[in-house]
């Protein structure tokens, strides 16, 4: 056991009940100082009431789906991450007159919290050890950390487990605890928003520089959640997901390679596939731009990349077993409704989507499935989706994304 850190093997046993009435001191004074003083001091002294204003301004097309009283705890979020923030205007408060004049013991609090800066979080649950206290680790800086938080019991209650959890959380000098909003996201993962801060900001390039930015500018960040009920497309147990690797100044043996893969052609574009691999649900490929000298690995389940990167190394190419982006479906839908672009991430695919008679069934079986929900949609109701996807035969959890987008798309329309 030379060199073994002995407390993460056996950690200390930790007096719950008594760190839980510490933790509930602590939110009373955080509904005594931060939501009923500093909120609206920030608020008014510095303008942050404006500023946050004008951030989630950006976002309307967004947030006008947002319930107001969400809209409204989402501000306040906002406004006391400002503060509170490494390097916040808290700093400055302590030394104002209005916060002089507090008790004692509210100020000895407020300097106490000014000690250890508030900030954003994006964690996943590694252990409960007691009632409304968790084991967090977060997915960016790999820091464990204890958390209380009667919220994320109440979600996890309601709605099950989340796959990733997005909260500003402040310390009590003996555990964190999580202030405003919880986000919990269905099956956003820590690959899933590493690319939605790449998108957003193209000059992130590591994840230091990631939390940087949410420090920045939280809010794009808070507006995920609009989208956090997207459920991870699971296809006979295979979790989607578009993952791609690219390889710049490749020279690509081609005519070797026909004995071994299945090859077509689009103008100056090779397709390179393997038979058993091509199709639903891994449809990994590999294109190739001749002209370009470039070559592009993609597939929809780590499976699928895994084989053709297997294969196309045994071709002397160097494709990496990590790929560089795995992308949910999920998130890349919504990246593209909270940043109002469309993102194309294989082109060379596209050459090729006409010429697959399996991708043309699907979108008529689509296409009939839609014109089956409309009349539920039309009347107010939900379509049964199990049953009109067994109707018309189409594979329900392989589109769920996409109706979920159109029926979305829908009612959004019928708000108009």
């Amino acid at each position: 056991m030379v060199g073994v850190d002995k407390t993460r093997i056996f950690p200390p046993m930790k007096d719950y009940p008594a760190l839980k009435k510490e933790c509930q001191t602590n939110s009373d004074f955080t509904a005594r100082i931060i939501d009923e003083f500093l909120v609206y001091y920030a608020a008014d002294k510095d303008k942050l009431g404006k500023e946050a204003d004008l951030r989630l301004g950006s976002y309307r097309h967004i947030s006008a789906d947002m319930d107001k009283s969400w809209l409204n705890m989402l501000k306040s979020q906002y406004i006391v991450h400002r503060v509170m923030k490494a390097g916040g205007l808290i700093h400055k408060y302590v030394n104002h007159a209005a916060i002089s004049r507090m008790p004692e013991e509210d100020r000895d609090w407020l300097r106490k919290q000014a000690e250890t800066p508030w900030k954003f979080s994006f964690s996943r649950i590694l252990d409960s050890p007691e009632k409304d206290f968790y084991s967090m680790e977060d997915l960016f800086t790999g820091e464990e950390y204890l958390l209380y938080s009667t919220g994320i019991s109440h979600i996890l209650a309601q709605q099950g487990e989340m796959e990733t959890w997005f909260n500003l959380i402040g310390y009590n000098g003996a555990c964190w605890q999580t202030f405003g909003p919880i986000s919990g996201f269905q099956s956003f993962s820590a690959d899933d928003i590493f690319f939605f801060a790449t998108e957003l900001n193209p000059m992130i390039a590591s994840e230091e520089e990631l939390l940087a930015d949410v420090a920045k500018n939280p809010v794009p960040y808070m507006m995920l959640f609009a989208r956090s009920n997207y459920p991870l497309t699971v296809h006979e147990g295979e979790v989607l997901e578009l993952i791609i690797f690219g390889i710049e100044e490749q020279e690509v043996p081609v005519a070797s390679m026909e004995k071994d893969f299945l090859v077509d052609q689009v103008a100056s574009v090779y397709r390179i596939r393997l038979k058993d691999w091509e199709g639903k649900p891994h449809f990994a490929a590999a294109y190739y731009d001749s002209e370009e000298r470039f070559l592009q690995v993609t597939a929809m389940t780590q499976r699928g990349y895994a084989v053709l990167a297997e294969a196309l190394r045994k071709h002397r190419l160097p494709v990496e077993e990590e790929a560089d982006i795995y992308l949910r479906p999920a998130m890349l839908t919504a990246t593209e409704e909270l940043l109002k672009r469309e993102i194309e991430l294989m082109p060379y695919e596209l050459l090729f989507e006409k010429e697959d008679p399996e991708v043309e069934e699907e979108l008529e079986r689509l296409n009939a499935f839609i014109g089956l929900a409309l009349p539920d949609l039309n009347a107010g109701k939900e379509p049964d989706v199990e049953r009109l996807a067994a109707q018309v035969g189409l594979d329900l959890e392989a589109n769920r994304d996409a109706i979920q987008q159109i029926f979305a798309e829908f009612h959004k329309k019928m708000k108009k």
